[in-house]
This record gives structure tokens, C-alpha cells and sequence, in this order.
């Protein structure tokens, strides 16, 4: 969670003390562009750390504004392992040998091969990576799944770096629209 300093808001509500509403303006435009910078960050931070494309982390986010503040969330479901780096990345179009194996790489620099993993194309054109639940037989298969994307921006990596990037944009941008005002450029 990011949390305002409010001494900053206090510096900006005696500069801007001549010009009613002013202040809050200026404290609510800062905290919009911080929170949308926070979520590139957010973005560009989880991509440094896996293997995933930035369309599966983005698509889960979701920035929302309420009173004074913001809020950037994310829900969703486990990501499909096919998702993330694998090899071979087509199904091929016949059974591999025995013995070769599907590789797959969820954190960068961390992977391995997964026995008796393949990947399958179903009926409705989705491609994933199963693996046979029962023993031999041909059926069934289950998909094998990946971290969702709020258990990688809870990384305590990309956590970190989200909320100092988003504490010193909020300060930036607070600074800047104090002096827009003071400057005569808003209103």
C-alpha cells in the first residue's frame, strides 16, 4: 500500500491558500498520474522478473479512483504454463520420443524440463501444456498452470520497486502542479 505524505499536501495547501480548491486539484491530478505510472512500473518490474508477455499482467490490473485517493488492484486466475517460456513452443505435429521432455520457464534464469508434460491443442483452437493424470492411459489430461499475476506483484521485488517509483512520481508530480497553479498555467 502507498501512502501520502501528508506534509507534502500541507506545503501545497499554504502555497495554493489564495486559490480556493486549488490545492485539492492539484493533489487529486497528481495521485491519477502517479497511480496510472505506478501500473507501467507494476508491469515493466514483473516482466524483468518472468517469463510472461506484458498482455497477461496488464489485463488483470485495474486502477481505480475513490475520494482523495487511488487504488491499483489485481485479480485473477492461475496463468496457463504456455503462457510463460517453453520448448517446443508448436505442438508438434507427432508424438515426441520417449525421453524428450517439455522445458518450461516460469522466473527468469529458473526452469527445468517437466516429465511426461506436452503440448496440446484443444477443439477450441487453445494451446497448453497437460500432462496425463492417470498413469498410461490416454485420458484424461490436465492442464498444468503457472503463478496468477497478483502472486507476481506481490513479489517482494516488484512490491518494493512499484511503491518507491509511484511514492517519488507522487511527489514529482505533486511539485509540478503546484507551481502550474502558482505559475498562473491552471485553474
Amino acid at each position: 500500500m502507498i501512502e501520502i505524505d501528508a506534509s507534502e499536501i500541507a506545503k501545497a495547501q499554504e502555497l495554493l491558500r489564495g486559490l480556493p480548491g486549488a490545492a485539492q486539484k492539484a493533489a487529486n491530478t497528481a495521485i491519477r498520474k502517479s497511480i496510472r505510472g505506478a501500473k507501467k512500473d507494476a508491469t515493466q518490474k514483473a516482466k524483468e522478473r518472468y517469463t510472461i508477455k506484458p498482455t497477461y499482467i496488464t489485463r488483470t490490473m485495474k486502477v481505480s479512483f475513490t475520494g482523495g485517493g487511488a487504488m491499483l488492484t489485481s485479480r485473477g486466475r492461475v496463468n496457463d504454463l504456455a503462457y510463460f517460456k517453453h520448448k517446443p513452443t508448436a505442438v508438434p505435429k507427432r508424438r515426441p520420443p520417449k525421453g524428450q521432455y517439455l522445458y518450461s520457464q516460469v522466473v527468469k534464469g529458473q526452469g527445468g524440463t517437466i516429465a511426461h508434460a506436452f503440448l496440446a491443442k484443444m477443439k477450441s483452437g487453445h494451446v497448453g501444456v497437460m500432462r496425463r493424470t492417470a498413469g498410461n492411459s490416454s485420458l484424461p489430461i490436465a492442464k498444468l498452470s503457472g503463478p496468477s499475476t497478483p502472486q507476481m506483484l506481490e513479489s517482494p521485488s516488484v512490491r518494493e520497486f512499484v511503491e518507491t517509483k509511484a511514492q517519488e512520481r507522487l511527489s514529482k508530480e505533486l511539485d509540478r502542479e503546484v507551481r502550474a497553479f502558482l505559475m498562473g498555467y491552471r485553474r
